[in-house]
C-alpha cells in the first residue's frame, strides 16, 4: 500500500501478534494505527486502519528477519521497535510471546 500525504503511520504503540512458529523459527505481524486527516474537522486526525509488517525470528541465533515491510515504516523505526519488544519478553521469561 502507498501511503498518501496526509496519512501517517502510528510510531508510539506497536502491537505485535505470532503468527507461525516451528522448531526453527517464529514469525510475528507487527501492526501500528494508520492515522488520516479528517474531512469534518480541519485540525484532526481520524483512524483510518492499521499497517502490519512481518518478520522471523530464528530461534538458535535470535536473528530477526524482515519478510514483509511495514507500509509507512521506511526507517525500519517500527521494526526495530518491535524486534526489542519481542526479544525483551523471551529473555524475561524463556518463552515466546503470543503478542499483545
Amino acid at each position: 500500500m502507498k501511503l498518501t500525504e496526509d496519512m501517517r503511520v502510528d510510531e508510539q504503540s506497536i502491537g505485535m501478534l505470532k503468527d507461525k512458529e516451528t522448531d526453527g523459527f517464529v514469525d510475528y505481524f507487527f501492526i501500528a494505527n494508520l492515522w488520516c486527516k479528517d474531512p469534518r474537522y480541519e485540525s484532526r486526525h481520524m483512524q483510518a486502519g492499521e499497517c502490519r509488517g512481518l518478520f522471523r525470528f530464528d530461534k538458535n541465533t535470535l536473528d530477526a528477519e524482515l519478510l514483509l515491510p511495514m507500509p509507512g515504516d521506511d526507517s525500519g523505526t517500527r521494526f526495530k521497535k518491535a524486534v526489542w519488544k519481542i526479544l525483551n519478553e523471551y529473555r524475561a521469561n524463556g518463552e515466546w510471546p503470543k503478542g499483545n
